[in-house]
Order: C-alpha cells, then structure tokens, then sequence
C-alpha cells in the first residue's frame, strides 16, 4: 500500500479548486441555456397572441357565412360553416397548447436560476474547503518541523492550538458542503419537475 504523504494532501485541495471553476462554468452554462429557454418562450408567447388575432377573425368570418347559409343561392352552406367553426375549435386548442408551453418553458429558466445560484455558491464553499485542506498541511508539517528541530515548547503549543482551530473549520466547512449539496439535489428535483411539466405541454402544433 503506497505511503500518504502531505504532497498528496495539498494535490487534492488543488483539484477541489479545478473542479470548483469547472463547476462555476457548468453552472454559467445552464444560466445561459435557461436565458434562451425564456426567449424562445417569449417568442412562443408572440406567436399564440397572432393566432389569437387569427382565431377572432375566423369567429367574424364564421358569423357571417352562417347569416349566409340561410339564403339558397349565396354559395355557402351549412357544412362550410361547420368547416370554419372545425378551424376555430382546431386553433383554440393549439393556441392553448402554446400558452402552457411557453408557460413552461419561462418556468423552466426560472428554476434553472435557483439551481445555478446553489451551484456558484457550492463552488465558493468547495474552494474555501480546499483552502484550508491545505492549511492544515502546512500547520502540520511546520509543527513536525518544530519537533524534529527542538523548538521551544510554547511555540509548538501555539500551532498545535491553531492547527485545533483550523480543523474545527475544515468540520463546519465540511459540513456547510454537506448541506448546499442536499439544497443542489432538491434544486435539482425541482427542476426536473417543471423538465416533466414541459414535455407534458408538448402534443402537436406547429
């Protein structure tokens, strides 16, 4: 079995640190997936107000030719009328498939907001972790140090104090870690959710 030294130690505060910022930049990522997931509904939302505009005009149209289905020889009858009034209904439903996707897909960006927040956060505990990790390592290795060279007593008290302090740290900032993962993963969930919600708003339209 390989011997631990204090190099592997400070190697691992120095990846926490690379995977922290690769963290960050993941997080970034999804904020600007989420950024075009509200344009586009925007854009969605754009597009059901013209068909709104469409569908009321089809009402006027299917008015009048039902007061033209009434006369004999006007070229309208009843089954165009029925025709028109399939279109309006056909429309409505799509106008309303529309409005709950773009809901959605506003929802979805939101959400995503809250999950890259927790993850930024998470990536600053993550390198502050890393921080001490390493100061521990260097407190440690200047006690043994102190040791090996007869340094006076007292001066050995005094990082052997501190190096008390700092692991009291590492534990809270471990346990800190501890609890922005679990708000990551409930983050995450929720996302997944309103990922759920969208796919279910998605029938079939144009």
């Amino acid at each position: 079995m390989p011997i631990v030294t204090h190099e592997d130690a400070i190697e691992l505060a120095k990846l926490d640190v690379e995977v922290a910022h690769l963290f960050t930049k993941i997080a970034h990522k999804i904020n600007s997936l989420g950024s075009q997931e509200k344009k586009l509904g925007e854009m969605y939302q754009g597009y059901g107000k013209d068909l709104q505009v469409y569908q009321r005009k089809l009402r006027d149209k299917s008015k009048q030719m039902d007061v033209l289905s009434r006369e004999d020889h006007s070229g309208v009858d009843s089954e165009d009328v029925s025709e028109c009034k399939k279109r309006i209904h056909d429309v409505d439903d799509q106008i309303k498939m529309i409005e709950a996707f773009e809901g959605s897909l506003k929802d979805l960006s939101l959400q995503k907001k809250g999950l890259t927040k927790k993850m930024q956060e998470y990536s600053k505990l993550i390198i502050h972790n890393a921080k001490i990790r390493k100061s521990i390592v260097l407190v440690g290795l200047k006690i043994d140090k102190a040791k090996n060279k007869m340094v006076a007593a007292e001066s050995i008290s005094n990082d052997e104090d501190r190096m008390k302090d700092i692991e009291r740290e590492f534990e809270r900032s471990n346990k800190e870690l501890g609890k922005k993962w679990e708000q990551i993963l409930e983050e995450r969930s929720e996302v997944n959710e309103v990922w759920k919600a969208l796919k279910d708003s998605i029938d079939e339209f144009e």
